[in-house]
């Protein structure tokens, strides 16, 4: 005959059991989920960019990167990119220009994320800003140039295309802004003229400004370095009108003569490589003109003295 007593016993016994098996599985469910989700991972200088409306722009942000603390699982962390995260917030100013105001960093703010990892810190979290008016103005560029060209070479001329970019920003600060300049151009190696397509450099003193365009292209010219040679007893040659027959009188008959130009080519130059004239065309006879001396030189170099300037010319019969 069945003892209800002892059967109630061993039930009690079975469910205490399986309470306590519950309690255990549970247990360890809970590690699982909190060992799966409870790692943590910062993620340093992420961008931040604050968009305040049509017609405004921001300026004298207190950040401009912030530190962000994400947690998660491992797997999830591991594949934060750095490159791709980015805090963006759209702000609604309050009236005024160039008020001061703040937005608190927010999860629902962070950019380039779509994995399981959620923001849980930032630092730091409130982000002071003042808001302006947008303006634009014309700037100037100027190339800038890291190392130099070999010795015995240097930059004749630069020239940027465009000349002037379009500045925009905030109204109150564009007239501190003279010029924008390029991205350091490399002249290491280069003993010829050449063209590249440069960036802008960011404005250190206007961060939140934009350029357009923010690339121009920069022509620089490298000639070697100018050398002088000078050329002692060059003759003078008279000019008169063909057929015309006469005798000229060149007092002196020569003259020095001092040319600039690259040295490669003025080491190859003889006396003889030069001209030196007067033109006589209108002059009448016997009477004396004082005619001024006329060099031309080869290509590549020019005069740069004729000792004396100028010289007596007198036609005879």
């Amino acid at each position: 005959m069945d003892d209800p007593i002892h059967d109630a016993r061993n039930y009690g016994a079975a469910n205490r059991w399986i309470a306590l098996l519950s309690v255990a599985l549970a247990t360890a469910v809970w590690y699982a989920i909190r060992e799966a989700i409870s790692f943590e991972q910062v993620v340093q200088d992420v961008p931040v960019r604050i968009e305040a409306g049509t017609g405004k722009t921001v300026l004298d942000q207190s950040a401009e990167t912030v530190d962000v603390w994400f947690r998660g699982a491992r797997s999830d962390l591991i594949q934060l990119d750095r490159d791709r995260l980015r805090i963006e917030v759209i702000h609604v100013p309050a009236a005024g220009r160039d008020s001061r105001q703040a937005v608190d960093l927010k999860p629902v703010h962070v950019r380039g994320w779509t994995g399981g990892a959620r923001a849980v810190r930032f630092e730091p979290s409130r982000v002071e800003f003042g808001i302006d008016d947008e303006g634009e103005r014309q700037v100037p560029v100027r190339a800038e140039f890291q190392d130099a060209p070999p010795e015995g070479y240097e930059i004749s001329a630069v020239t940027c295309t465009p000349a002037t970019v379009t500045l925009r920003g905030p109204l109150s600060r564009l007239e501190e802004i003279e010029r924008v300049h390029t991205q350091p151009i490399d002249l290491q190696g280069r003993v010829q003229s050449f063209r590249v397509r440069a960036g802008l450099a960011p404005l250190l003193a206007l961060p939140a400004a934009r350029l357009d365009p923010d690339r121009v292209s920069v022509g620089v010219e490298i000639v070697e370095h100018a050398a002088t040679r000078e050329f002692a007893e060059v003759p003078v040659m008279v000019l008169v009108h063909p057929g015309r027959v006469c005798h000229v009188l060149v007092e002196p008959a020569t003259v020095r003569v001092q040319l600039q130009g690259r040295a490669a080519l003025l080491s190859g130059l003889v006396p003889e490589s030069l001209t030196a004239f007067v033109d006589a065309a209108g002059v009448e006879r016997d009477q004396t003109y004082e005619l001024r001396v006329r060099v031309a030189p080869p290509s590549g170099a020019r005069a740069v003295l004729v000792e004396p300037p100028s010289v007596r010319v007198r036609l005879a019969k």
